[in-house]
């Protein structure tokens, strides 16, 4: 049984917070109705990716939300904002089948709240840029999706208002907490988690254009299934005996000796 121990080490990284991620937003209104919108749904704070600098425009719209603006991180890129969070959940205007698009393939905000009720650590709600969204790489990094439905022939939301929505539901939800007999594991252990995968991908042959998209749905899978430290260890364990099995049955297997052929035994 492999044993991981990751603990969280930065700040943001607290059980039970839940932040905004705004990513390469261009519209100073829009940044300032997040910003009210988290304050008026408990957010705990704000995470901007590359940003445009904030004018008074963005303060007057974020109105008794400036807090949000004044306390806000700001990264450079989009990896640095989702490896503050234990759990990131993208949004997306467009919904797809996962035969057609895997990355599109999200839940509906009340999934969402569910999901979050037994997510251990701290969530962040990405929101994508005004004119295109998140980007198909940056979709792929989500833990999970959320879409909004709506009119199919327009169900694409204004940022700050699909914001609200998302702000209101998880707000709803808070308080009605629940308890795990283990912790739940924090994001370093997922990517752990997801290393072991690719290596027992690459192992056993899987076609290296399957790749992302199976390393796409474990992700996922794990993500809506909110692991806690026992099933991940369990898990670990599970993976290491197949790479030893895979490594013992190998034709190419080392020797004894080290010499990288076939052994006296397997000949």
């Amino acid at each position: 049984m492999i044993e991981v121990s990751v603990e969280p080490m930065d700040p943001i990284r607290s059980e039970g917070r839940t932040y905004a991620i705004l990513v390469e937003p261009k519209y100073q209104g829009n940044i300032g109705s997040v910003a009210r919108c988290a304050r008026n749904f408990s957010l705990d704070g704000l995470i901007l990716v590359n940003p445009p600098p904030l004018e008074d425009e963005a303060y007057a719209y974020a109105m008794h939300g400036k807090g949000m603006l004044l306390n806000a991180v700001t990264v450079s890129t989009f990896q640095e904002a989702v490896s503050m969070v234990d759990s990131s959940v993208g949004s997306s205007g467009i919904s797809d089948s996962a035969e057609r698009c895997y990355q599109r393939n999200p839940m509906t905000p009340e999934e969402m709240v569910r999901w979050a009720r037994r997510a251990p650590g701290s969530i962040g709600i990405v929101l994508g840029r005004e004119d295109k969204g998140l980007l198909r790489e940056e979709l792929e990094r989500c833990d999970l999706l959320v879409t909004v439905p709506a009119d199919p022939g327009y169900p694409v939301l204004n940022l700050s208002h699909a914001a609200c929505l998302l702000f209101y539901e998880l707000y709803k939800a808070r308080g009605s907490g629940h308890s795990r007999n283990a912790r739940g594991i924090y994001r370093r252990e997922k990517e752990v988690l997801l290393e072991h995968y690719d290596k027992l991908m690459h192992a056993s042959g899987v076609p290296p254009h399957k790749v992302p998209i199976s390393r796409t749905n474990f992700r996922r899978m794990i993500s809506r299934a909110t692991l806690n430290y026992r099933e991940f260890n369990s898990l670990m364990g599970t993976f290491s005996r197949a790479m030893d099995y895979k490594r013992e049955r190998s034709p190419f297997r080392k020797d004894p000796k080290g010499t990288g052929t076939k052994t006296e035994e397997d000949a």
